[in-house]
């Protein structure tokens, strides 16, 4: 256990530096803005082939892999030496532009990249009984409570999450992307259009949701 500790300080500090926690054993960064409700057990697979295994989490706010050694949580700053990154059964990709990754989800024949993006809006602070107050005399419960699950939140804030992911696939060879339907209409001629929005109707499609995109793409190659 103790190489394998060593292993991982030795690989890792080549792009990770340490969050600043003191004693405690939490981020104090809200769980809404991390793709996973606790860190998840991974690995990596290094460009040497090597592969390092700890648990993970990815925030979306930032757009930040973050990693946990020991009783440390640890950002990983320089991913020019990644190949592939799983969490659970789930599997990215560096993005290669700043410290990004995507997540990729099979379509088909092909994979859809998802650039993970979120932004949040202060709501206000959560008092007794999980109610949130405003300045403005408004309030709203909060259902989803913060967890001990390696997240904190210590000063209590609520937050919107607004989703801003960017989706990137190939479209007859060429490599698109999009984020909406008014971008993802954009990609097909005006003799599809009609029948899209008849799908994203009939199906519920929301874009928030890449799975449902994927499902929407495999739709479309039939039109």
């Amino acid at each position: 256990m103790k190489i394998i500790h060593i292993l991982l300080k030795e690989l890792f500090a080549l792009f990770a530096f340490p969050c600043i926690l003191g004693a405690q054993e939490a981020l104090n960064i809200s769980s809404d803005v991390f793709l996973f409700d606790r860190f998840t057990k991974g690995k990596i697979l290094l460009t040497d082939k090597r592969y390092i295994e700890t648990q993970f989490n990815y925030n979306c706010e930032k757009q930040e892999l973050y990693y946990k050694d020991g009783n440390e949580y640890q950002m990983i700053y320089n991913t020019s030496n990644i190949d592939t990154l799983w969490i659970g059964n789930r599997k990215f990709v560096p993005a290669h532009e700043g410290v990004r990754f995507f997540e990729c989800i099979p379509v088909g024949d092909g994979t859809l990249l998802v650039d993970w993006k979120i932004k949040l809006y202060y709501k206000g602070k959560r008092g007794a009984m999980g109610v949130v107050s405003q300045a403005g005399g408004q309030a709203s419960v909060d259902m989803e409570l913060m967890r001990n699950r390696g997240i904190s939140n210590p000063d209590n804030s609520v937050y919107k999450k607004d989703n801003r992911n960017t989706y990137r696939t190939c479209l007859d060879g060429q490599q698109v992307s999009f984020s909406n339907l008014k971008s993802f209409l954009k990609l097909y001629p005006d003799t599809h259009r009609k029948v899209i929005r008849q799908l994203v109707k009939e199906q519920s499609i929301s874009f928030d949701d890449p799975w449902q995109v994927a499902k929407l793409i495999v739709l479309c190659q039939t039109i």
